[in-house]
C-alpha cells in the first residue's frame, strides 16, 4: 500500500511539473514586460517529426513543435520579444528523414510585448516525385480573422487580456479594428 501510494504521489507531482511548461491562460503573474504569447498554427498534409523556430541573430533553434500529424495544429507560446521565423523542419518519407530548410525572410515575424501575436499560419505541403524523393512547399497564410473568431470563442479571457494582433510582415489593421469594436 505505501508503494502504491509512493507511486501516485510521484506520479501526480511529476504530472504537476510538466504542465508548468504549457501556459496556463488563468495564470495570475502574467507575461514579464518583455514577453509576449505567439499562436503558432501550422497546416500539414504529411507526418513531421519536428519543425523549429529561430531567432533573427541566433544560431540554435529557440523553440521545437514535434511529432506533428497531418491536418491543422495550433500551440500557443510565451516568447520574449524580438524577431523569429521559422528555421527548418523535418518529415518521413518510407524510413528516412527528411530536412527541409525554410527560407526566413518568407516566415520573419515579431514578437511584440504583452500582445498576443498571429505571425500566420505556416501552410506545408509534401509529396513524393517519380524517383520517390520528398518534395515540399511552403506557405504563409494570413486567417487572421478565422484565428480570432476561435480566441474569442474558446479563449475568451485571453483575447480580453491580451490583443490579438498579426505579427507577419505586412500589417493587418482589421484585427485591431475589430477588437476595438468589441470594447464599444
Amino acid at each position: 500500500m505505501k508503494l502504491m501510494t509512493t507511486c501516485l504521489i510521484l506520479l501526480l507531482a511529476n504530472s504537476a511539473f510538466s504542465k508548468g511548461k504549457i501556459i496556463d491562460f488563468k495564470q495570475k503573474k502574467g507575461l514579464k514586460s518583455d514577453e509576449g504569447l505567439v499562436v503558432l498554427i501550422i497546416d500539414i498534409n504529411f507526418r513531421i517529426a519536428k519543425i523549429s523556430l529561430g531567432k533573427k541573430g541566433k544560431t540554435f533553434p529557440v523553440y521545437s513543435l514535434k511529432k506533428l500529424r497531418p491536418g491543422s495544429q495550433m500551440k500557443i507560446i510565451k516568447l520574449p520579444v524580438g524577431k523569429y521565423y521559422w528555421k527548418e523542419g523535418r518529415g518521413y518519407s518510407a524510413n528516412t528523414i527528411h530536412t527541409f530548410n525554410i527560407d526566413e525572410e518568407l516566415t520573419l515575424f515579431e514578437v511584440k510585448a504583452g500582445k498576443l501575436n498571429y505571425p500566420g499560419t505556416l501552410e506545408f505541403r509534401g509529396w513524393l516525385n517519380e524517383r520517390n524523393d520528398i518534395v515540399y512547399n511552403y506557405n504563409i497564410i494570413n486567417n487572421s480573422t478565422q484565428v480570432l473568431a476561435y480566441i474569442k470563442e474558446k479563449f475568451p479571457d485571453l483575447i480580453e487580456k491580451y490583443p490579438l494582433v498579426y505579427a507577419g510582415e505586412n500589417p493587418d489593421p482589421f484585427l485591431e479594428f475589430d477588437q476595438e469594436l468589441d470594447k464599444k
